[in-house]
């Protein structure tokens, strides 16, 4: 009893009747009880209030004060309930929220939508002030354009707290097609008057893996905002930092880390321009994008080193990725992407220098080499991405610039009276993306070509060894 009369007293906090309530625990117990009683029944009296309005003249009120404090409009309200339990609240049957900045592009239509109150001014009510807004279990229909009022919303707006819980979210694309969906566990949206600190905050799964993504902006500073995207499996982290301060250009800095990989990206942007400076750090498994990209009219010229990745990986990806780009690109997308991989950890490869060229629809990827650790390098002469039986191939005439002849023998077991002295080695690569397979063709030590083109599928480097060998064996017998 002396603790629940300790809460009320707490609650009743700078009324008239608190020193009222002191003396009477100490003079008079059972008027204490009686005080108590009649408090709680003034208290709940006062709290059912509301119930007594008239909702269809409140109406225009709630929406008046939803557009102002959190920048909404609410349309189409249908059946406006009080319920003090567990704290005060309206409960709307079912409305339409809308952006304010936008009104005519309809959010999502929302069934029993919670509007929490203060517990002051319950009795006026022109002066009930709205605590926050709680959406439980809706299905969010948004496009581009929603993004965009959004981020205005997100960018311009002081606004009062957003919550959604267990919803889902669809993303549209131009055609009306849904292109994603996520389930959003929490949706938090607020802002922080004590700090003057404006955050978002989102714990959902996308793509089968949990994350979690933040959005900050601190208004001391409001030039700077943080944001940050974090899957759990796999173990994805990805932050940005955007200084605005310059009226030019926005600065920007990007920090990914995917499992043991880190790559940073240090540029700044305006409407006309991209451009990715150079970053200093020499981190082990780092990997750095510099260059610039014109908007108008597109142009990219950037150049990509990559560090602690496989090259089968690589390439894998790359390849697959190109066949689509070239058979969907447009006639704008035009440039150059030049990609540096240096894999410390591969048995025989050891550099790979892409050089892919965009023009009007076409792909180009002449002047690319790799590097086979201290015999030589390999530079790629026209190569192609072709599909073939619903796979997809990557083939290309290869010339090998040997270096070290005796470590070109070492390596592939070559015996010394097969032995003989070269600098060249041409051939045909044919490589099966899908499947990881490597065949080969035509080896010759003299660039000459072969109409009857035979390729032997490579599957491991013992393979490799018997097939090299075999055409050894052949230069030294004719």
């Amino acid at each position: 009893m002396k603790n629940y009369l300790s809460k009320i007293e707490n609650y009743i906090s700078g009324l008239e009747i608190k020193d009222y309530i002191s003396n009477l625990k100490n003079k008079n117990p059972f008027g204490v009880v009686i005080s108590s009683i009649i408090l709680i029944f003034l208290l709940l009296l006062y709290f059912t209030i509301p119930t007594f309005y008239n909702y269809e003249e409140f109406e225009k009120e709630i929406q008046k004060k939803v557009s102002k404090e959190f920048k909404l409009n609410i349309k189409n309200i249908s059946g406006i309930t009080y319920l003090m339990i567990p704290a005060p609240h309206f409960l709307i049957e079912e409305c339409d929220l809308y952006f304010s900045n936008d009104p005519e592009e309809k959010i999502l239509t929302a069934k029993h939508l919670k509007i929490n109150l203060y517990s002051k001014n319950l009795h006026k009510k022109e002066k009930i002030k709205l605590k926050n807004i709680y959406i439980n279990k809706v299905d969010l229909d948004i496009k581009f354009q929603d993004i965009k009022n959004f981020y205005n919303h997100l960018k311009y707006n002081i606004t009062k707290p957003i919550y959604f819980n267990n919803s889902n979210f669809f993303f549209r694309d131009q055609k009306n097609e849904i292109i994603l969906i996520s389930k959003i566990q929490k949706f938090k949206y607020f802002f922080n008057l004590k700090n003057k600190e404006k955050k978002l905050n989102i714990f959902g799964n996308l793509f089968g893996s949990n994350f979690n993504y933040s959005w900050e902006k601190n208004f001391s500073n409001p030039y700077i905002s943080i944001s940050s995207l974090r899957f759990k499996n796999p173990n994805i982290y990805i932050s940005n930092k955007f200084d605005k301060k310059d009226n030019n250009f926005t600065n920007a800095k990007t920090n990914i880390r995917f499992l043991k990989n880190y790559f940073d990206l240090d540029y700044k942007f305006n409407k006309n321009n991209i451009l990715f400076k150079s970053n200093t750090k020499n981190i082990i498994n780092h990997s750095k994008l510099t260059g610039d990209v014109k908007l108008d009219p597109f142009f990219f010229d950037l150049n990509l080193i990559l560090s602690g990745i496989k090259i089968e990986t690589v390439l894998n990806y790359l390849f697959s990725h190109l066949y689509k780009v070239n058979k969907t690109s447009h006639i704008n997308f035009n440039g150059n992407l030049k990609i540096n991989l240096n894999e410390i950890n591969n048995r025989l490869f050891e550099n790979l220098i892409l050089n892919i060229n965009f023009f009007e629809k076409k792909i180009n990827l002449s002047n690319t080499s790799l590097n086979l650790k201290k015999m030589g390098k390999i530079n790629f002469s026209d190569p192609f991405i072709y599909e073939k039986n619903q796979k997809i191939f990557l083939r290309s005439k290869i010339k090998f610039e040997v270096n070290d002849q005796q470590e070109l023998f070492r390596k592939f077991l070559i015996a010394r009276q097969n032995r003989v002295d070269l600098n060249k080695i041409y051939f045909e690569l044919e490589y099966n993306i899908d499947d990881g397979n490597y065949f080969l063709s035509n080896i010759n030590f003299d660039e000459k070509e072969n109409s009857d083109v035979v390729f032997y599928q490579v599957n491991n480097i013992q393979q490799l060894n018997n097939l090299i060998s075999k055409e050894f064996k052949k230069v030294t017998l004719d």
